[in-house]
């Protein structure tokens, strides 16, 4: 199963497993040879999160085009859409960084 998720210029791609996400991931690469774009590999981050035995995903397999993505710990934070979340549902990062923005003086 592969869904993805697209705004603007910002793509997610959600599979159930590692081999699924390197076939969209080849299909993204064919995509983009074929329209001339490149994609911004300094921004591509992947996470993967195995829920039945709790544990990350290995994605050491993963490749797009010529590059490896990032690959993010389930545990980390990823920020989509100007949110900061782990794959697990944790928003510590997006509170503690509400409530930062929230209580640091502007510099005007």
């Amino acid at each position: 199963m592969a869904i993805t998720l697209c705004f603007a210029d910002d793509s997610t791609l959600l599979t159930t497993n590692a081999h699924d996400m390197n076939v969209l991931l080849a299909c993204v690469n064919s995509y983009c040879q074929w329209a001339g774009v490149q994609i911004n590999m300094e921004k591509t981050e992947v996470t993967g999160y195995d829920y039945k035995h709790q544990c990350p995903l290995d994605l050491s397999i993963l490749q797009l085009g010529n590059g490896k993505p990032k690959i993010v710990m389930p545990w980390d934070p990823v920020k989509y859409l100007g949110v900061h979340f782990t794959i697990t549902g944790d928003l510590t990062f997006e509170r503690d960084y509400v409530r930062m923005k929230r209580f640091t003086p502007s510099s005007s």
